[in-house]
């Protein structure tokens, strides 16, 4: 127990934070006995299953859980009025979509969440007592399991901080994460929705907290923020037009520089990440001298880079003014459904 407690406090962070990890204990509901004299059956156990609700996006409810255990009914015994036993109730463990399930000891994905509603099975209840186990009911076993969320989305932000990725996505999308004029202003991931006016067709976008170099080596809560880009389809790269520099100490790094060190990290990640359909978004296109830094970092990628990481497309824009943000839209599109919308809203499921 005081493992189990330790590991809690470790992944289930701070209070007031937003939890993406955590690590739960389950157990399927024993089977009831049975009743030698009239051949009677015990109830099984209920199962522990695990199921995705829309309304949660993180696993803040279950790091506020009052024990963080999710235990299924026993079976009833079987008796002289009741001789086949009642089975236990199901206990459901709600959770985001988007969340693995891992047992700690064995380290086996138990399931992958990644559907609504569908119920996800983690543990089955023991069957009841009856002729073939002498009609006694076994109590199932101790599972701990890691709960691991990693956001779903078409496409994911990369950036580094304060590069423009929130204001991107509150433009695209009626997507409204905090915006500042200063680094790490997301905090969490968020992601934003652009639809049809039929809602037939979406397209979802994911704004991950900005990296810093170092971040496949866990530096910044690195690896915190890299899983959430796992499944994402597309890599749209935002990156400021005048280049980056983390503080007064970090060397200042062009725009070029900084598309470069992003694939870096993440190819250090997870290798072949970049190898998924990328897209480069110049932001900040209002600011002084930004035409003249746009075509220089054209030229360096396709003298320097173009054979190692193949770019969608790179566009321009000012999150300012809306340059190219129906441009960077229609290329969205483009990418998952092979076409252009005629007509399309912003909104945020």
């Amino acid at each position: 127990k005081q493992w189990y407690q330790r590991r809690v406090a470790i992944t289930a962070g701070k209070k007031g934070q937003i939890c993406d990890q955590i690590t739960v204990y389950a157990r399927a509901g024993a089977g009831g006995h049975g009743f030698p004299r009239r051949n009677g059956m015990g109830g099984d156990g209920g199962d522990v299953w695990m199921e995705a609700l829309p309304v949660f996006q993180n696993l803040n409810h279950l790091h506020h859980h009052h024990s963080r255990r999710f235990l299924a009914e026993r079976g009833d015994n079987s008796s002289i009025n009741l001789i086949r036993g009642r089975k236990g109730e199901d206990c459901i463990i709600e959770v985001p979509i988007g969340t693995i399930a891992t047992d700690i000891q064995t380290n086996q994905v138990i399931c992958d969440v990644d559907e609504y509603n569908t119920k996800y099975l983690i543990q089955r209840g023991t069957p009841g007592g009856s002729l073939t186990n002498n009609y006694v009911g076994r109590r199932a076993p101790d599972l701990w399991v890691r709960l691991v969320l990693k956001t779903i989305a078409d496409v994911g932000l990369v950036g580094y901080p304060n590069a423009g990725k929130s204001s991107l996505l509150s433009l695209i999308s009626r997507a409204s994460p905090t915006v500042g004029s200063y680094p790490f202003t997301t905090l969490k991931p968020t992601v934003g929705y652009l639809e049809t006016t039929d809602r037939t067709k979406s397209v979802g976008v994911a704004d991950i907290p900005g990296l810093i170099e170092g971040a496949s080596e866990n530096r910044g809560l690195g690896h915190v923020f890299l899983r959430h880009i796992e499944r994402t389809s597309v890599l749209l790269f935002v990156i400021d037009v005048g280049g980056f520099q983390l503080n007064m100490k970090s060397a200042h790094r062009t725009a070029f520089e900084t598309f470069g060190y992003l694939c870096r990290e993440l190819e250090l990640y997870m290798g072949g990440m970049t190898k998924r359909p990328v897209v480069v978004t110049i932001n900040k296109m209002d600011t002084d001298h930004a035409d003249e830094h746009f075509k220089k970092f054209v030229e360096q990628y396709q003298t320097l880079m173009a054979r190692l990481v193949k770019v969608h497309s790179i566009v321009p824009v000012s999150c300012y003014t809306g340059q190219g943000i129906l441009d960077l839209q229609n290329i969205l599109y483009e990418l998952k459904y092979g076409e252009i919308p005629k007509a399309y809203t912003e909104t945020i499921v």
